[in-house]
């Protein structure tokens, strides 16, 4: 059975978002960006659609904790 994928924060800076991300790969936490700019071409709607961090809903919790999204 495949474990959900949940967005525990969302950035309106891409950079905040990568720094987020990698602080959970270094705690062995599966985490990525997903983003809906158009494949890089609109950048600029990420400020207004943001970059969304996602995690297995199995690690919700703990990520949340990490990197202090309510």
């Amino acid at each position: 059975m495949a474990e959900d994928i949940v967005e525990i924060a969302r950035f309106f800076n891409i950079m905040e978002g990568e720094v987020a991300c990698a602080q959970l790969r270094a705690q062995d936490i599966k985490a990525y960006l997903k983003t809906d700019n158009a494949g890089g071409i609109h950048p600029e709607l990420n400020f207004t659609r943001g970059v969304r961090l996602m995690v297995l809903a199995g690690d919700e919790d703990r990520a949340r904790a990490l990197i202090g999204a309510e």
